[in-house]
């Protein structure tokens, strides 16, 4: 199994941004739906709607599974490949259900923030005490926010 030659990590502009693929994906199926994604907020989808939301679920889903059995096979290609399909459907759901990428992302900056700020609370603890005078009144098992 060969590995593609990643970009030269040194030159900032030799590869491109997932960000700003991501966005330019987003944009892209925006346009081409002709609308600014799904209804607006408190307003039911119609049955067209319901049906184009639900053909990109099953897409995102065929291509997740996909991405798995390459993974258990170790075919990177194929991994490559279809990451590539299962992101841009999970971007057509984005979409079709009214999204914004940018609060994604921003979800995913919390969580990872708040992770990180529970491994330094979790681990502070423990490197400034003998092991025998450790007390654990508490232990923080996850990173998701309330």
């Amino acid at each position: 199994m060969s590995h593609p030659v990643p970009p030269d990590r040194a030159d900032p502009d030799s590869g491109l941004r997932a960000g700003k693929v991501m966005v330019r994906l987003y944009e892209r199926l925006r346009a081409r739906a002709g609308n600014d994604g799904a209804a607006p907020a408190g307003i039911a989808p119609d049955a067209r709607e319901l049906a184009h939301i639900r053909a990109a679920a099953r897409q995102f889903t065929i291509h997740a599974e996909q991405c798995l059995l390459a993974l258990m096979t170790e075919e990177h290609g194929e991994l490559v490949r279809h990451s590539a399909d299962a992101l841009s459907e999970l971007v057509r759901t984005w979409v079709a259900c009214g999204v914004n990428p940018e609060d994604v992302w921003i979800e995913l900056d919390r969580r990872t923030r708040m992770g990180n700020l529970l491994l330094a609370l979790n681990t502070a603890e423990r490197q400034n005490t003998a092991p025998v005078l450790r007390r654990r009144p508490w232990k923080i098992r996850t990173t998701k926010l309330p």
